[in-house]
């Protein structure tokens, strides 16, 4: 019985997720995208194409239900099943993009905030009302499904299974009505709009068994989770060399979700974005590998340059100017690669970009492709990946024999190159 229990295990995470795949995501959307004359929906539709010949297989999507005034992204959710009085568009609106993705092989993933809700209103006693915006009792709650630990709100469940959040309630996920209420929500959302997958909102808010519950009771495509933490800084204001506690914070979480759910790499995000400005030589571990989540456990990382957050609203940006050098890197190496709205778009990398993706699907680069790191210097990283490609990044130019005879360019730009081997 028990090595039944084991298979079945494993068959779940084969069947929810190919682990060994060349997933490419792209994230749809901005910090300021709910502010969009015409609505976020209508306007992204006009970019499908767009984004479609990027290669990509996945587009997440910002968090589609009623949010409060004070949070127009979307984070600070009120009704949840109401899906026409988003700032990004109504539900007909969001079905016709959604549609129009499917209509180009790419399937959409839903921002998933359920750590935290907004009340609809107060009781006569100044307590929470949450309502879920259908005519029955769905979703409709009061202050015992917010955690009792949470006084701010006055909650009288059980204790928060995660880290508070101050600016909303937080729920009590131990709350089998929670688990169920929500898992019925998340399956509405793929019959009645056709999402097929979930990024997982502020997964530190609530222990990682939940994100293992609901991936488990909506059988997701795919799924990623936010674990958002800060790397260790040095008295000089960067990152310390060692970041495998970092990376290890992450392994750990995916591990204790069950291995059911993908992570973003905040590690190698954050590692690159240093080593970019003459400093190279950190992207090597002492084991000879990558330094992020990708050189331990990368079939469930996903790596990114940036996103909302860290590049909308500047927290820990990548530097601007050395943008490409970090898609260089990620669309070359193992890991499930995102690509930003803003950078593909907005700042016109469209074509050095889809020139990256194309090298990789071509190459069947895939998310757990072996690394063998030529170079890791001030100014220089080589490294190659399958025996497939060899990538460059940083300004130096003399190579000496680390390039062989029969390499031949495929993409190059300031500062990077990558050559296929014939």
């Amino acid at each position: 019985m028990k090595f039944l229990h084991s298979l079945c295990f494993l068959y779940l995470c084969i069947s929810i997720f190919p682990f060994s795949s060349s997933t490419i995501l792209f994230q749809g959307f901005n910090w300021a995208s709910a502010e969009k004359e015409g609505g976020w929906w209508n306007f992204l539709k006009t970019k499908v194409p767009d984004i479609a010949d990027a290669g990509v297989q996945y587009v997440w999507l910002p968090p589609p239900s009623n949010s409060h005034d004070d949070g127009p992204q979307g984070y600070l959710p009120k009704r949840l099943y109401d899906l026409d009085t988003s700032k990004y568009g109504n539900k007909e609106e969001l079905k016709s993009l959604v549609s129009a993705f499917r209509d180009r092989g790419v399937k959409c993933v839903s921002d998933i905030v359920i750590n935290h809700r907004t009340a609809e209103r107060l009781d006569n006693n100044g307590l929470s009302i949450f309502e879920g915006g259908t005519p029955d009792t769905r979703l409709d709650w009061d202050v015992s499904y917010i955690c009792s630990n949470d006084v701010q709100f006055k909650g009288t469940g059980n204790p928060d299974t995660g880290e508070d959040w101050p600016g909303a309630p937080d729920i009590d996920h131990t709350n089998p009505k929670v688990q169920q209420e929500l898992s019925d929500w998340m399956n509405w959302l793929k019959t009645e709009v056709g999402f097929v997958g979930w990024r997982l909102d502020m997964v530190v808010g609530y222990a990682p068994r939940f994100s293992k519950t609901y991936v488990e009771k909506t059988s997701p495509d795919f799924a990623v989770g936010e674990l958002y933490r800060g790397v260790e800084l040095g008295s000089d204001g960067k990152p310390l060399a060692n970041q495998d506690a970092h990376r290890e914070t992450l392994v750990n979480w995916v591990n204790a979700a069950g291995g059911v759910v993908t992570t973003f790499d905040f590690t190698t995000k954050m590692i690159l974005g240093a080593a970019v400005e003459g400093e190279l030589w950190r992207m090597k571990d002492a084991n000879g590998k990558p330094p992020g989540m990708i050189g331990i456990m990368p079939s469930n990382a996903v790596t990114f340059v940036d996103n909302h957050d860290t590049g909308s609203q500047k927290l820990w940006p990548f530097p601007s100017d050395k943008v490409m050098l970090g898609y260089v890197y990620i669309l070359t190496h193992p890991g499930h690669p995102t690509i930003f709205y803003d950078h593909y778009i907005e700042w016109g990398l469209m074509e050095p970009i889809k020139k990256l993706t194309a090298i990789r699907k071509r190459n069947g680069i895939t998310a757990t492709s072996s690394v063998n790191i030529l170079a890791a210097e001030g100014d220089l990283y080589m490294a190659k990946i399958d025996d497939k490609i060899i990538v460059k990044i940083g300004p130096k130019l003399d190579l000496g024999n680390l390039l062989p005879s029969n390499a031949v360019v495929a993409a190059d730009g300031k500062d990077y190159a990558v050559w296929e081997i014939k």
